[in-house]
């Protein structure tokens, strides 16, 4: 039987617990754009994870600003909860360069 590995283990960062609100807005086909207002629920050095309302898909590009900061990042959609799944509204998110737009600092 094969050992388990803890996913942790082979994260390249650390993740925190957070709820920070943000406003994320996202270029969709035929001219349509959405924005929606949401959370962060994670945040790691190179991405975080968010709640969403709308059903995003892997490789979309979208903008992200914390409510009470006038900075933005662009961050690329890594992986999208199915519908139907308990991660349904959930999304992983990296950076697309990476930066501190959170608020949350992590060692080198």
């Amino acid at each position: 039987m094969a050992k388990k590995v803890d996913p942790a283990y082979l994260r390249r960062s650390s993740r925190v617990n957070v709820r920070i609100p943000v406003k994320i807005s996202v270029a969709l086909p035929g001219n349509q754009f959405l924005e929606e207002e949401t959370f962060v629920a994670t945040v790691s050095k190179y991405g975080a994870k968010i709640q969403t309302r709308q059903p995003l898909k892997v490789g979309m590009q979208l903008k992200l600003q914390p409510l009470n900061r006038r900075n933005s990042a662009i961050f690329k959609v890594v992986w999208a909860g199915r519908e139907g799944s308990p991660r349904q509204g959930e999304a992983g998110i990296e950076y697309v360069e990476v930066s501190n737009l959170l608020g949350i600092t992590f060692p080198e």
